[in-house]
C-alpha cells in the first residue's frame, strides 16, 4: 500500500494562441510532469471533459494524444490516486502518481491563473472574430473548463 504525503503541487500553463500548441507542467518536489498538447481547441475541450469523467467515476482511464506526434498520456484513476503514464514512441514510458484531488485542484488553479492572465491582457472574453472553432481558447474550451471547475467545487 502506498502512502501519499500531502504535497505542494504546482501547475503552470502555456498555450500559443497563434498555433494552439501548449504545455501544462504539474510538479511537486519529487516529480515533474510536462504535458505537451497540440490543437488546443480540440485537446483542451476533451481533456477537461475526460478529467471531469475521471473525477465523477464515469471513466477510470482515458488517453490524451499529442496531435502531430505518436506520444500520448494515459490517465488512470485508482481510488484517490491518479497515475499518468507518458508514452514516448520510440523511447519509453514514464509513470507519475499524484493524489487525485490535489492534482485536479492544482490543475484547475493553474488554468484559472492562465485565463486570468488572458483576461488581464484583453484576450478574454473572446471577441467575435476570435471565436473560431480552431481558436485555441474558444467558447467550447471555456464551457468545458467551467463545467469541470464547477464539478470540482460541488
Amino acid at each position: 500500500m502506498e502512502v501519499f504525503m500531502k504535497s505542494a503541487l504546482n501547475c503552470s500553463v502555456t498555450i500559443n494562441l497563434d498555433g494552439g500548441d501548449g504545455e501544462i507542467i504539474v510538479s511537486d518536489k519529487n516529480q515533474t510532469l510536462i504535458i505537451s498538447i497540440g490543437l488546443a481547441a480540440i485537446t483542451l475541450r476533451n481533456f477537461f471533459s475526460d478529467l471531469n469523467a475521471l473525477y465523477t467515476y464515469k471513466k477510470t482511464k482515458f488517453k490524451l494524444e499529442h496531435y502531430g506526434s505518436a506520444d500520448y498520456y494515459l490517465f488512470v484513476r485508482d481510488s484517490n490516486v491518479i497515475r499518468i503514464e507518458e508514452v514516448r514512441k520510440p523511447g519509453g514510458r514514464y509513470i507519475y502518481k499524484f493524489n487525485l484531488m490535489d492534482f485536479l485542484l492544482t490543475f484547475e488553479k493553474g488554468f484559472q491563473k492562465f485565463f486570468a492572465k488572458l483576461r488581464k491582457d484583453g484576450m478574454l472574453p473572446l471577441k467575435n472574430d476570435k471565436d473560431d472553432f480552431m481558436y485555441p481558447i474558444n467558447k467550447d474550451v471555456m464551457y468545458s473548463f467551467n463545467h469541470f471547475s464547477k464539478e470540482l467545487k460541488k
